[in-house]
């Protein structure tokens, strides 16, 4: 029986020098840096999965929706309803509304977006951190739009240039959806929500209605640049929410309790 014991002995003593080696090693792996992600791969373990699946849809639907309009307008020119509803609103033409509408246009301009998306890096830690992803959002709608100019190749109503999609709605849009991304990964009161999510639809209305009463576009050019700008936005809110993208309500609360932890 002593025999026995003393085996059973040696036989712990061995083992437990070896389970303290798989034991560092682990801790080694686990604390080593992360392999960097390629560009077709996820984060698994950091990033939001409805997010990720509800800005893919949003994605696909606008920009698929673009390209069948856009083929739309290439083989058919003016769609129904166009004339109809551009008639419609220049009535207006010589009112308030009409006089509004030169204001509201700079809404699709750099003089009103620019500051604005300064004021959301300001406000919002989510916009902060891929603060290069949302400036580079403007110049590649606005590449985009001027690529479907020249391929639809559409005349304004007035007769000159190329008006599908319509730019200041494609950048108007680009933002509004930009800032509907940002306020659903940001802690805000019911309140603040509803406003912007109104200041967001108002700007591309606003900007779109700005565009047909100043007789600039079809209607079916706003739609083009709604489609095409939201899209975009869309796109950048997909691969940002894919690459660990949390909410900052919930990266606050996890740095609260790896401090109270510490």
């Amino acid at each position: 029986m002593w025999v026995g014991l003393d085996l059973a002995g040696e036989t712990l003593g061995d083992a437990i020098p070896l389970l303290a080696e798989v034991g560092s090693a682990s801790v080694a792996v686990c604390s080593s840096s992360p392999r960097p992600l390629g560009p077709f791969e996820y984060n698994v373990s950091a990033m939001d999965v409805s997010a990720v699946a509800r800005w893919r849809v949003v994605c696909l639907l606008m920009l698929g929706a673009f390209l069948g309009l856009s083929g739309m307008v290439y083989a058919v020119g003016l769609l129904p309803g166009d004339v109809a509803v551009h008639g419609e609103i220049l009535e207006a033409r010589g009112t308030l509304a009409h006089a509004a509408a030169r204001w509201f246009d700079y809404g699709g301009k750099w003089v009103v977006l620019g500051p604005a998306i300064l004021l959301l890096f300001a406000w919002s830690s989510t916009a902060r951190r891929r603060w290069w992803l949302w400036c580079a959002l403007m110049p590649v709608g606005g590449a985009l739009e001027q690529l479907f100019k020249f391929l639809v190749a559409r005349p304004r109503p007035r007769g000159v240039n190329w008006g599908f999609p319509s730019g200041h709605v494609t950048a108007a849009a680009t933002f509004a959806v930009l800032l509907l991304y940002v306020l659903s990964r940001e802690p805000a009161s019911p309140r603040v929500r509803v406003s912007l999510i109104v200041l967001a639809a108002a700007l591309v209305g606003t900007v779109g209605y700005a565009r047909i009463i100043l007789n600039a576009h079809w209607p079916s050019d706003v739609l083009g640049g709604v489609l095409l700008g939201g899209g975009c936005a869309a796109a950048g809110a997909w691969w940002d929410s894919a690459r660990g993208g949390k909410p900052a309500e919930s990266a606050r609360a996890a740095d609260g309790a790896v401090g109270a932890r510490g």
